[in-house]
């Protein structure tokens, strides 16, 4: 009796735990603009956008940063402001977790003579 009584609440708690799968509340967003500064200690990008108001990002091991086409290190984005660039965003809080951030590849423009 004991044994079935236990089977009986195992299998109860292992079909609640399957029924109702968690939802993904994580919605992504986009912003584009203009890079101002990268602030390595904090982890924190600025970007400026929409008539000049700024956003801070914050980025994290599992923020992609791309350059063009090429995959950089997030440190690369000290060297980067003045680029232009979107960044794909989730809001955890009030903050603002960087998922991507795609910063425009540098147009060298050859002088003439």
């Amino acid at each position: 009796m004991k044994k079935l009584l236990i089977l009986v609440c195992t299998l109860a708690v292992s079909a609640a735990a399957f029924a109702a799968p968690a939802k993904n509340t994580r919605t992504t967003a986009h912003m584009s603009g203009t890079i101002t500064k990268y602030d390595a200690a904090t982890r924190t990008l600025t970007l400026r956008h929409d008539n000049n108001k700024e956003t801070t990002f914050q980025i994290n091991d599992r923020s992609a940063v791309m350059k063009g086409k090429s995959k950089a290190d997030a440190s690369s984005l000290a060297t980067s402001a003045g680029q232009p660039a979107k960044v794909e965003y989730v809001m955890d809080g009030s903050n603002r977790i960087a998922e991507k951030v795609d910063v425009a590849a540098a147009h060298v423009v050859a002088k003439k003579k």
